[in-house]
C-alpha cells in the first residue's frame, strides 16, 4: 500500500494533516538556516566593533555596524548612537532593540509547536469519524462480517497513526529550535553589553582627560599677574 492508498483509505483529514507536516519541514529548514551565529551575531564583527571603539573610532564603529545589518548590529548602533546620553541612555536604547531582535529570532518557530499540537487532534477526529461510519454501516446489516468491521476499524485509525507520525518529530524540530533561537538571544545579550561597557569606559576616559586638561593650571592669586610678577593695583583698591 502506498501513501495515494493511505491517503485514501484515511479520508479527508489526511490531507490537512499531510499539508502541516509540510508546513513544519519549511519552518524547520528555513529556521535552522536562520539561526547561526553568522547570522546574529559574527564573529568578525563584534571583533571589529570591540576594536574600533577602544580606540574611540565612534564613527566608523558605527558605519560597520549599520554595513552589517545583523540582529546584533543593530542593537550596537543603537546603543553608538545614544552614547552620549550617558549609561542609562544607552542601557535603555540597547535592551528595547534587544528584546525587538530576540522577538524575530523565534518568529514561524510557534507554527512547528503549533503543528505538534493540532496534529495529533485531526488525526483522532479522522478516527472518530471514521468509528462513526463504520458502526452505521454494520449496523445496516443483518448478519454483518468480523473482517467488515475490523478493515474499517483500521482504515479509521489511519488518520491517528498520521497525526502522530507528524506530531511527534513536529514537537522535536519545535524543542530544538526554540532552544537555539534562546542560546543565541543569550550570546547577543552578553556581547551588546561588553560593548556597553566598552563604549561607557572609554566615555569615562575621555572626560576625565579633558577634565584635567581643563582644570591643569590653576588661576594665579590675587594682586598676583600669570607670569609672577606682582601686579600692579589701581587707583581707588
Amino acid at each position: 500500500m502506498d501513501l495515494f492508498d493511505i491517503l485514501e483509505k484515511g479520508g479527508a483529514l489526511m490531507y490537512p494533516i499531510m499539508l502541516a507536516g509540510a508546513a513544519a519541514v519549511f519552518v524547520f529548514v528555513e529556521r535552522s538556516w536562520a539561526l547561526q551565529r553568522r547570522f546574529i551575531a559574527p564573529d568578525g564583527l563584534v571583533r571589529a566593533l570591540t576594536s574600533l571603539v577602544q580606540r574611540g573610532d565612534f564613527a566608523t564603529a558605527e558605519t560597520t555596524a549599520v554595513e552589517n545589518d545583523t540582529p546584533f548590529a543593530r542593537v550596537a548602533v543603537v546603543g553608538l548612537r545614544a552614547r552620549l546620553g550617558g549609561r542609562a541612555a544607552i542601557k535603555e536604547a540597547m535592551e528595547e532593540t534587544g528584546q525587538i531582535e530576540a522577538s524575530r529570532l523565534t518568529r514561524l518557530v510557534g507554527v512547528a509547536g503549533t503543528v505538534a499540537t493540532v496534529t495529533p487532534l485531526l488525526g483522532l477526529l479522522g478516527t472518530v469519524l471514521g468509528m462513526i461510519q463504520v458502526f452505521q454501516d454494520v449496523a445496516e446489516q443483518i448478519d454483518p462480517q468480523i473482517g467488515v468491521l475490523a478493515r474499517g476499524i483500521w482504515q479509521a485509525l489511519l488518520t491517528t497513526g498520521a497525526g502522530l507520525t507528524v506530531a511527534i518529530p513536529s514537537f522535536l524540530a519545535y524543542r530544538f529550535l526554540l532552544g537555539r533561537a534562546e542560546r543565541l538571544s543569550v550570546e547577543m545579550e552578553e556581547r551588546s553589553l561588553t560593548l556597553l561597557e566598552l563604549i561607557i569606559s572609554h566615555q569615562g576616559a575621555a572626560g576625565s582627560a579633558m577634565g584635567s586638561g581643563a582644570g591643569g593650571q590653576a588661576p594665579p592669586p590675587r594682586g598676583e599677574s600669570l607670569d609672577g610678577e606682582r601686579a600692579v593695583p589701581e587707583e581707588g583698591e
